[in-house]
């Protein structure tokens, strides 16, 4: 589910337990991975869709938010910084700042 986005996709199918085979078991753990797997879902998919984003709510991760935030605030930081020099040059050569 990407939430920001409103995108998801959606599995049919059956799934099932396989906890009785070492060797596809083994087979899909990452190599020098310490942990001892004791099971794995496997998937039979019948059909898959991609999003229907009518009912996905949009949502974004506080720390993106802060971030675009933080990138606002700087960008208006600079424009009244170069907002003031402006006035000030234009009031120096005889300009009228407002």
């Amino acid at each position: 589910m990407d939430y920001a986005h409103r995108h998801r996709v959606k599995i049919w199918g059956e799934a099932r337990v396989v906890d009785d085979d070492p060797a596809l078991l083994e087979s899909l753990m990452p190599k020098r991975y310490k942990a001892r797997p004791e099971q794995v879902i496997v998937f039979k998919i019948a059909a898959w869709d991609t999003y229907c984003r009518q009912h996905i709510p949009q949502k974004f991760d506080a720390a993106d938010v802060a971030a675009a935030l933080a990138a606002r605030d700087a960008r208006i930081a600079a424009l009244e910084a170069e907002l003031i020099t402006l006035k000030s040059e234009a009031a120096s050569c005889g300009g009228r700042a407002s």
